[in-house]
């Protein structure tokens, strides 16, 4: 099986699109139309390569992070890489169409990625990232978990083996309710049944019945603590 990607700070692919946000307007109002290829060259090394290799996401990791909290949340790359290869074939566009001397259609393209980029950096709202859930949920079987054979709801815990919180808030749905099931369920493993059930962080606890109908859905251990008191 191949290796998943390691997890995330969310902060970085939102620090990657406000940068790219204000380039692309800077480059329109400013007719700079070398701005949009150099920054599908700078999205496409991230989507392509990793965190690693995009300059930003770079930047992010090792000069703005170490000066901010921990994240309270990691995520999967896969979405955000998935955005910014959708943010590439716009780019790409409006650069043959700079080339072919369709400058408005140029700026069009540019300008629909600066506002979805624009979106996701003030809101976390990220249009790319779902149409990958989407594309995952649709391709997904959901994979029986060896031990989840009750015919009672069922508490499935997605973990990452970088999530500490994690094993705290499975034993603590155990400990709150011993007559119902808990499911340990690694996501990067996982992850078309992560994919199926819209599992973006760890730890993500979900309450389902015996036909895999989501009953609840808590997000984080402050919300298992909420939840079991």
């Amino acid at each position: 099986m191949a290796r998943s990607p390691a997890p995330i700070d969310p902060r970085g692919p939102r620090f990657n699109q406000a940068v790219l946000t204000v380039a692309l307007l800077a480059g329109f109002a400013a007719d700079l139309r070398w701005v949009p290829p150099v920054f599908a060259v700078v999205l496409f090394l991230g989507a392509a390569f990793g965190p690693r290799y995009g300059p930003f996401l770079r930047l992010y990791a090792e000069v703005v992070r170490p000066r901010l909290r921990p994240a309270a949340e990691l995520e999967d790359s896969r979405p955000p890489r998935f955005a910014a290869a959708v943010g590439v074939v716009f780019l790409a566009g409006a650069t043959v169409a700079f080339a072919a001397g369709a400058v408005d259609v140029g700026w069009a393209l540019t300008l629909i990625v600066a506002a979805l980029a624009a979106l996701a950096a003030g809101t976390g709202i990220c249009v790319g990232c779902e149409m990958y859930v989407w594309a995952a949920r649709l391709a997904a079987v959901r994979q029986p978990v060896h031990s989840w054979t009750g015919a009672r709801p069922t508490w499935l815990v997605f973990t990452t083996p970088y999530c500490a919180s994690c094993g705290p808030v499975a034993e603590r749905l155990r400990a709150s309710d011993p007559h119902t099931e808990v499911v340990t369920v690694d996501a990067m493993e996982q992850n078309t049944l992560a994919a199926a059930y819209r599992v973006r962080s760890a730890p993500t606890a979900l309450l389902v019945d015996p036909a895999g109908e989501v009953l609840d859905r808590l997000v984080g251990p402050a919300a298992v603590e909420h939840y079991v008191r």
